[in-house]
């Protein structure tokens, strides 16, 4: 059975067991629900409208590739956005991310060189402000 939600701009078809995500003359992305590691909505305004997040993994269980798709969900399309998230849960065991686990993530740092590097070197005020958030989040967490 063919689920389809869609609104201005874009377009969300479930069917047997492949999500496809469509943003209207941009983008089309068809992924296996059984790569779906999260779906979750979650409050974005005061006017009700919410954030639709997957994360899919591309590969097997042992691969560190990840896929994230957030997508903007109008107060219209909500309910019906949430049975889709329900039903993907109830079928296939897709879980919805935690805040808490958000919170309870360990912050590192990437060491140059690594794959997550995004830009080196980094100048003594980044330096500098780094090393203030870390010892704030510390201190915090004491």
């Amino acid at each position: 059975m063919i689920l389809r939600l869609e609104w201005p701009g874009f377009q969300l078809d479930y069917d047997e067991g492949v999500l496809g995500l469509s943003w209207s003359d941009a983008a089309v992305l068809e992924v296996k629900v059984e790569r779906c590691i999260e779906a979750s909505l979650r409050p974005k305004s005061d006017d009700s409208s919410c954030e639709l997040a997957f994360r899919f993994k591309s590969a097997p269980s042992d691969a560190t590739d990840l896929i994230v798709a957030r997508i903007g969900v109008p107060a219209a399309h909500v309910q019906g956005t949430e049975q889709l998230i329900h039903r993907l849960r109830r079928e296939h065991g897709v879980p919805d991310r935690q805040a808490d686990e958000d919170a309870a993530a360990e912050l590192v740092r990437i060491p140059v060189g690594a794959d997550g590097w995004v830009l080196a070197p980094t100048g003594p005020a980044s330096e500098e402000l780094f090393d203030e958030v870390m010892n704030r989040i510390q201190h915090d967490a004491d």
